[in-house]
């Protein structure tokens, strides 16, 4: 006999046991005006705050594993060292895109592999009892009218974004010939039905996510922002349907809306006159949205500094050589090799413990060995930039290469230090695009969705062959420790079937009905890392100073911003310490220091 359950218990059908559901229900229960559904929509429909407790301790980190399955990241091999998620054991299966993405290395033990599916169907069950009993709710004025609208956009809006993300990880890109593969289970009202549940189609779920997108632009575009930016508006509703439409390959709307987009905020950082730490700040004029918290920069490289005046860089993970040769035609013309990742000095020379000094990329766009909060998102960050390549890929594609040039050349007159005219057509404008987005949206969490649609793109596709590694440590007592033992390389080939995923293994043991797509078993093959040239590690610690730093940026976005006119000894006068104490002069030397880096950036191009 079929039974009707609360909505939540489709989390448990889909997602395993939760304790969620008893609390979810006592929270309906106490429904009695629309404020009631904005808290559940704030507490439950949008992802949980991600953060670093001052322990050092990962929480609410979720959907990682785009990050680590593209080819934007490489295991630093010398050393197993500050990784306090235990980042490279449970994404090892993720990393090596392996057939059953939860089982470990050594294999017999298994990693949680669907506590990001949980999580997903736990907020789109809070959005579709929103949007039940949003309708239920009495205005008694028009402020109260537009806060019942906006609640009801919101909802429609998060449940478009989290079904076009699992569809995107679980379900195959979409494209003609995929229309009718499995997708992921759809799921739209408050109530369920005590049965087996099979996967809607990638055609079914992509429809669904259109319609509440029509939705959430009826309701969005009639209010104003609440609590900017992590809390969706109309500008984040029309860029996410400039993403979906531009996966579709429907060109033409594609365009449009990620021109609604840049008509409601078209704002861009500029590189040249940034003088800045880090780049992705909530005072950025061309953030968006956001949603989630920022874990990842410090996920990968926990410490960066002196430790007893010794220069010590162990990153978890450096970037890939894939992303550095992006930026091989620009070179130090394009900022963005200074501000979003940056050459720098890896390894570490102790007492006991002695690996080479050499040199390496890393992340720069967040600083993850500097552990105050981050209130940006790793993952559902929204900028303008994506509008403009959004367009620009879209109109390339549509035969308006006109368009296509102009927003692409507004993107790089922002981040190049001399951004010549665009010339290309046909492929190689394409191509272009295609590298710029690589560049400006690295570690964003685009990458792994746009490799897996450049597969099936009607026109111009392209795919490549990545590899990943994976090294087994062991615990040495003499260095106190953990040292490489052997390392693997695994390989995604082109046009491989792993860009999709398998439905979590937990999620099959409780609902086999679902099915599942297959992933082919992959295997490694023993691999020795080239050697590289060992270099002189940075000698003082004045870098850490904050006072040194501060001037270091101060001069360094004074000389971006003159064109490297003038001097540093100009600006000495604007030291906020008293003049020629010791903050005094740590700052001057800064200032100094930073306009002498910056100048080399500027070399060439004067």
């Amino acid at each position: 006999m079929k039974k009707i359950i609360n909505i939540l218990s489709f989390a448990l059908l889909l997602g395993g046991c939760s304790g969620f559901l008893e609390e979810y229900s006592q929270d309906l229960a106490k429904i009695q005006s629309y404020e009631d559904l904005d808290e559940i929509l704030l507490g439950e429909g949008y992802l949980p705050y991600a953060r670093i407790t001052s322990q050092g301790v990962i929480e609410n980190e979720y959907f990682q594993c785009v990050h680590y399955m593209s080819d934007e990241l490489s295991k630093y091999i010398p050393i197993h060292e500050y990784d306090p998620a235990g980042l490279q054991e449970k994404m090892f299966g993720w990393h090596t895109w392996q057939q059953v993405v939860g089982l470990k290395f050594e294999g017999g033990q298994h990693v949680e592999e669907n506590r990001d599916w949980k999580q997903a169907y736990i907020s789109i069950n809070a959005c579709n009892s929103i949007l039940t009993e949003i309708g239920k709710q009495v205005a008694e004025s028009d402020r109260e009218k537009l806060e019942i609208v906006r609640i009801k956009g919101e909802s429609a809006f998060l449940r478009a974004l989290y079904y076009f993300q699992l569809v995107n990880l679980y379900g195959k890109p979409y494209c003609a010939d995929n229309l009718s593969s499995p997708g992921v289970p759809l799921k739209l009202s408050q109530i369920v039905e005590d049965k087996d549940y099979t996967c809607a189609t990638v055609e079914e779920v992509y429809s669904q996510i259109l319609k509440d997108l029509k939705l959430a632009e009826e309701c969005l575009s009639q209010t104003a922002k609440k609590n900017f930016p992590y809390r969706a508006d109309i500008a984040a509703v029309y860029l996410l349907k400039s993403r979906v439409l531009l996966y579709m390959q429907n060109w033409k709307d594609a365009l449009a809306y990620a021109q609604k987009t840049l008509n409601v905020n078209g704002n861009l950082l500029d590189l040249k006159s940034f003088s800045g730490e880090e780049v992705l700040e909530e005072s950025s004029p061309e953030i968006i949205f956001s949603m989630g918290g920022y874990v990842l920069a410090y996920s990968i490289q926990t410490f960066r500094g002196m430790s007893n005046n010794i220069w010590k860089n162990c990153p978890g993970y450096v970037i890939s050589d894939d992303l550095v040769k992006a930026f091989d035609d620009e070179g130090k013309n394009d900022l963005r090799t200074r501000f979003y990742i940056s050459k720098d000095t890896v390894g570490y020379k102790g007492d006991r413990l002695s690996i080479p000094y050499t040199e390496a990329w890393t992340f720069r766009k967040v600083l993850g060995w500097v552990t105050s909060p981050r209130n940006l998102s790793d993952n559902f960050l929204f900028r303008t930039a994506e509008a403009y390549l959004n367009g620009a890929e879209a109109a390339a594609l549509a035969g308006e290469e006109t368009e296509a040039r102009s927003l692409l050349k507004t993107l790089r007159d922002h981040r190049l230090l001399v951004s010549r005219p665009i010339t290309e057509s046909g492929q190689a404008l394409v191509d272009l695009i295609r590298l710029e987005r690589q560049r400006e949206l690295c570690l964003d969490g685009h990458r792994w969705f746009d490799l897996r649609r450049y597969t099936v793109r009607e026109k111009y596709p392209y795919t490549k062959t990545i590899m990943h590694t994976y090294t087994k440590y062991k615990y040495d007592s003499r260095v106190f420790a953990y040292v490489p033992l052997e390392t693997w390389s695994y390989e995604l080939k082109e046009n491989d079937p792993a860009y999709t995923l398998a439905l979590p293994k937990e999620v099959l043991d409780f609902q086999p009905s679902l099915g599942s797509n297959s992933r082919p078993v992959r295997q490694g093959s023993v691999y020795t890392a080239p050697a590289t040239p060992e270099v002189t590690p940075p000698n003082s610690s004045l870098e850490s100073n904050p006072i040194y730093k501060e001037g270091f940026l101060f001069g360094g976005g004074k000389c971006f911003s003159l064109n490297g006119q003038g001097s540093p000894e100009a600006f000495y006068d604007q030291c906020p310490y008293e003049p020629y104490s010791n903050n005094y002069n740590l700052w001057c030397k800064g200032v100094k220091d930073g306009w002498e880096d910056a100048l080399k950036y500027l070399g060439g191009y004067m």
